[in-house]
């Protein structure tokens, strides 16, 4: 997709947009957090940057572009302090075919990780045609012995402009998020998906 450049709008001035590519990506959005201008922020930003270098490093593994992270205004008082992510990922069509019905069936199917099983739709997203699938994933189990759960939206759009390819974008949490409220965020995020000629995003 070199030809090609996805982006995508911030919901607010709480979200970052991260360079996993760039040297000082992680650094870079840690500043930005700093120079919000609060008398804590350069503080906080130094605890955040641990986990934007893994989610950075986790992009690079990926082939994620853009990435942004959510780095609340308010503090959380445990880790994760950067509770929310989304991210733009290229992928290969099914063996199945380029087609929405293939896409569900690859996505819809129920793994040993999945808490719930998925719950999959087919959409019509500004940029064309698509899937969109809700998850909620087992990742241990918390500090109070229950499962740990995090929860994700995940869109497979089908762009004409990207006609070899599927473009997946997908906004993640932790279980114990406000859920609702990340849905509504997640849906406003991929109505602005777009897909333009490389350098015509900044």
């Amino acid at each position: 997709m070199t030809d090609w450049t996805a982006g995508f709008e911030l919901p607010d001035e709480q979200w970052v947009f991260l360079d996993a590519h760039a040297v000082d990506g992680p650094e870079t959005a840690a500043r930005r957090v700093a120079e919000r201008g609060g008398e804590l922020d350069p503080a906080y930003a130094a605890s955040v940057l641990p986990e934007l270098r893994m989610l950075c490093e986790q992009a690079v593994q990926l082939g994620a572009a853009p990435v942004a992270a959510l780095v609340p205004m308010v503090p959380r008082v445990t880790r994760p302090l950067v509770p929310a992510t989304a991210r733009v990922v290229p992928q290969l069509p099914p063996e199945a075919g380029r087609t929405t019905a293939a896409i569900a069936e690859v996505v819809g199917a129920r793994q040993p990780y999945h808490y719930l099983p998925p719950e999959v739709t087919e959409v019509a997203l500004p940029m064309g045609p698509g899937c969109r699938t809700y998850e909620v994933v087992l990742e241990g189990e918390g500090v109070d012995g229950r499962p740990a759960l995090r929860e994700s939206v995940r869109w497979f759009a089908l762009p004409d402009n990207y006609p070899d390819g599927v473009l997946e974008f997908t906004v993640t949490w932790p279980g114990e998020a406000a859920g609702p409220e990340m849905l509504e965020i997640a849906a406003s995020m991929v109505a602005t998906l777009a897909l333009r000629p490389a350098g015509a995003l900044a």
